[in-house]
């Protein structure tokens, strides 16, 4: 619905200003002159080697690019060869299109000549032209007023040469007669002869930046004026790439401007857009009410304001002439409720300012980013206009551009541009922007199966925070529920054939905390396919989600890839299946410095879980990392971001999740413990004599909790044992394709036995303490000696895997050191312990001293 409501709101606009331009509004419509080439242009020596065949593309080539500008005539004069040299180039070439702007522009026309044969044809009238408005950019609510000359030449053939000439004279005057140019050296069609002069005075002091392949420039001079020629030969096509980064750039270029540094940006643009102070009028009633209903908090305040200029005052830009970079009166931007960034931009620091708050526009590069650096000063250096405040103390950014933003306060999103210049007396310096915290997308698809005859529930419930939820927010209400619902069974039909909407879309934003959730709920009549072979319901899930994000690299691509930054997400696919999952538990994980991935295959119950978490954390993929970033993803779509299983309406058709090694291993040990128990129990020790009136000692006092301890902890290592699930191929596997894999297993196995011995040692303690028996002290204490042995252990393991299982295994370690400092030296002590456990083995194997004392 928004793409639809911007063509239709720009062929609209586009009409009407065709209608305005064509005399409506100006009185004449723009002309294309015809005179003779300008005195001041020099002549060039001709060129005439072809490129080699090999590199001419779309059927032509230019013979020659001749570019002269002269500075103080603000004049530039062009000199355009073409050749075309198959079919193809008679339909890409055939035409002559030259963009100028009427409001400072003048253009003239040459020169036009077709050779054949050796032979030149003019084609140069005046009636051949066509002044069309050259509005790219109506789409995006900008006018510009600017128009395109068209020339279409009738009777091209193969072989032809087409040459013309023109000069286009006039600057902005918005620069005050200063020069600022960007001029590239490099096309994106073979260049025979390429040519560029730039004349000006001597005295005028021009600041020169080259980027990429340019030739050295030649310097003359001559009667006061300095020329800069750069001349070059058998120019290649540059190819830009799809895929990269919108600052990237392997052209050659050469930039010039006459600004030597940022603070003369500033002041230039600070004398072109000075903030309202003595503001009267609508603006002025709106101020005042925002300052009541605010009291005494600027941070109400600004939010209000923030508000105000977001959302009342719609984005459209009449950016003629000098309006391409000076900004209307606030009052007149306020009162007619539409303006364009650096409008918005300066109508916001006008009101905050008119509150006490320090606010500045900011000017930013929003393709450059902090690229923008690279380059020297010039006021052709930026394509946005934003604002910066201090409220309270606290630094604030803000985008006016940006619509349906949440978030209270001075906490809200603002768009990554990286560095910017702050429009305040005395910088003279690009300012870091400070990154917003991240927004995330959190997503989760449930497939609900009910039976083999029922559709398939597929309930999408998606939680967008931050920038997503902003972003989310404007096209909903672009779009509206009707055709945001229509567009989701769109994209949904094209993975399902049988698929209806359930229920319309649900909606729930806490535009305060700057968090929407939606969610959609769907019937699936085609999720379980059966095999004819077999019989078994097949299904197959895939993480589009994810893979959606994922760049597409080529064997062709050679330039950086841009990846969507900042970008964090987590995904979630859930399937409920009657009769529960017996699945191989899988976990994978990949870490480079410019992304993050993470998957998670569990299941719990009647539930199987696939997790998946990615986050971009650079813009781009560097070149050098091209070919690890295409096999990353290419396996990312082979094997982890894919799931296939079978189903039967008895039993899922799943191996085994049991470790089957380390339970025999466990069976094994417990087996073993329990013999070397009843061999320890069953040794033969020395005989005890009573001295009359004597006889074994009851077990009491301290010894009860003795008793009760071991049996506690008989029980709760069992019950660790169970819950830990050492036996589970995901547990195993929990840390697979990770550098802490081998780690983990031996922390597994060591805690298994440890668990294991320790449960066996309490028990084996436990029926020595009830029957009194005679090794009882010794063999306890190396009960407490092999806790405090096995945790420390344990947490050393742990602590070289992650601080996380470190600290589970610290409040262990911390309690066997305590028990083990209290009871072993009661045990080595205590005169009861002592007297109580002396029951010897065979346990009749005492008798009493004195005459009368009775045989045992």
């Amino acid at each position: 619905m928004q793409r639809f409501f911007k063509i239709v709101f720009g062929f609209s606009l586009c009409l009407v200003f065709l209608f305005w331009c064509s005399g409506a509004a100006f009185g004449n419509a723009p002309v294309v002159h015809i005179s003779a080439k300008p005195a001041w242009a020099g002549n060039l020596k001709p060129y005439n080697q072809r490129p080699s065949a090999r590199t001419i593309e779309r059927g032509f080539y230019y013979a020659l690019i001749e570019q002269q500008l002269q500075v103080e005539k603000q004049a530039d004069y062009n000199h355009v060869i073409r050749e075309i040299v198959s079919e193809t180039g008679i339909q890409n070439a055939s035409q002559i299109s030259v963009s100028f702007d009427p409001a400072y522009e003048r253009l003239d026309f040459h020169d036009i000549t077709v050779w054949r044969n050796g032979k030149p044809l003019n084609r140069l009238k005046a009636s051949s032209f066509k002044v069309l408005a050259d509005e790219q950019d109506l789409s995006n609510f900008i006018y510009q007023g600017s128009f395109s000359a068209l020339c279409i030449l009738d009777d091209i053939r193969k072989g032809d040469r087409i040459e013309y000439s023109y000069t286009i004279t006039g600057r902005n005057p918005i620069l005050n007669g200063r020069f600022c140019g960007d001029l590239y050296f490099q096309w994106g069609t073979p260049i025979a002869h390429h040519y560029i002069a730039l004349i000006a005075l001597s005295t005028r002091k021009l600041n020169f930046k080259t980027f990429n392949t340019v030739p050295k420039p030649l310097v003359t001079r001559d009667g006061g004026l300095t020329t800069y020629a750069y001349e070059g030969f058998q120019i290649p096509p540059a190819h830009d790439d799809n895929t990269q980064p919108s600052w990237y750039n392997e052209r050659g270029l050469i930039q010039v401007s006459e600004f030597s540094t940022w603070a003369d940006v500033v002041n230039w643009a600070l004398s072109i857009n000075p903030p309202s102070l003595n503001i009267k009028g609508e603006l002025a009633a709106r101020i005042a009410q925002l300052k009541k209903d605010a009291g005494n908090s600027k941070e109400k305040y600004f939010r209000a304001a923030v508000r105000t200029v977001q959302q009342e005052v719609r984005y459209m830009g009449i950016e003629i002439g000098e309006y391409s970079h000076r900004a209307n009166n606030p009052e007149k931007v306020f009162k007619q409720r539409y303006g364009d960034c650096k409008d918005k931009s300066l109508l916001l620091v006008s009101m905050l300012k008119a509150n006490g708050i320090d606010a500045q526009m900011v000017l930013v590069n929003a393709d450059l980013n902090e690229h923008v650096e690279q380059y020297i000063p010039t006021a052709y250096a930026f394509n946005h206009a934003v604002v910066t405040a201090n409220v309270n103390g606290k630094q604030v950014w803000v985008d006016a551009t940006m619509d349906n933003q949440g978030g209270e306060g001075t906490d809200i999103y603002f768009p990554r541009y990286g560095k910017g210049l702050v429009l305040k007396a005395g910088n003279d310096a690009l300012t870091t922007i400070p990154p917003s915290k991240n927004g995330m997308i959190t997503c989760e698809d449930v497939y609900t199966i009910k039976d083999v005859k029922s559709p398939v529930l597929f309930t999408v419930t998606t939680v967008y925070s931050g920038d997503e939820a902003d972003y989310v927010r404007g096209r909903l209400e672009s779009s509206g529920i009707n055709e945001t619902e229509k567009n989701y069974l769109d994209y949904y039909s094209k993975i399902y054939n049988k698929i209806e909407a359930r229920d319309s879309i649900q909606v729930k934003d806490d535009i305060s905390k700057n968090i929407l959730t939606t969610i959609e709920t769907y019937k699936v009549g085609d999720f379980l396919k059966k095999d004819s072979a077999s019989g078994k319901l097949n299904a197959d899930l895939f993480a589009n989600f994810i893979n959606n994000q994922l760049p597409s690299i080529t064997g062709r691509t050679k330039t950086p890839v841009a990846l969507t930054y900042p970008y964090n997400a987590a995904y979630t696919i859930k399937v409920v299946l009657p009769g529960g999952w017996d699945i191989s538990e899988d976990h994978d994980a990949i870490n480079r410095d410019y992304y993050r991935y993470e998957s998670n295959f569990t299941s719990a119950g009647d539930t199987l879980k696939l997790n998946y978490k990615l986050a971009f954390l650079k813009d781009n993929v560097p070149v050098n990392k091209l070919d690890e970033f295409r096999a990353d993803v290419k396996k990312l779509n082979n094997t982890s971001l894919g799931y296939s299983f079978s189903y039967t309406p008895d039993k899922a058709n799943r191996p085994s999740t049991i470790n089957n090694t380390l339970v025999a291993f466990a069976v094994v040990v417990a087996f073993g413990l329990i013999l070397l128990a009843v061999w320890l129990y069953q040794r033969e020790t020395p005989g005890i004599v009573f001295a009359y009136g004597s006889t074994f000692v009851p077990i009491g006092g301290w010894l009860i909790l003795v008793a009760l301890g071991l049996a506690g902890t008989t029980l709760i290592t069992a019950s660790r044992i169970i819950s830990v699930d050492y036996f589970s191929l995901h547990s195993w596997n929990l840390y697979h394709n990770t550098r802490y894999a081998f780690s983990f297993r031996i922390l597994l196995v060591v805690e298994m036995l440890g668990n294991l011995v320790l449960m066996a040692y309490a028990l084996f303690c436990l029926v020595l303490l009830l029957n009194k028996r005679d090794i009882l002290p010794t063999f306890i204490t190396g009960y407490f000696v092999f806790g405090f042995v096995f945790f420390l252990a344990d947490y050393i393991l742990a602590a070289g895997i992650s601080s996380k299982l470190a600290g589970s295994a610290l409040n262990p370690l911390i309690r066997s050191v305590i028990v083990a400092a209290i009871w072993i030296p009661y045990f080595r002590r205590s005169s009861r312990v002592q007297e109580t456990f002396i029951v010897p083995h065979p346990p009749y194997n005492y008798s009493y001293e004195g005459p009368e004392s009775p045989q045992a």
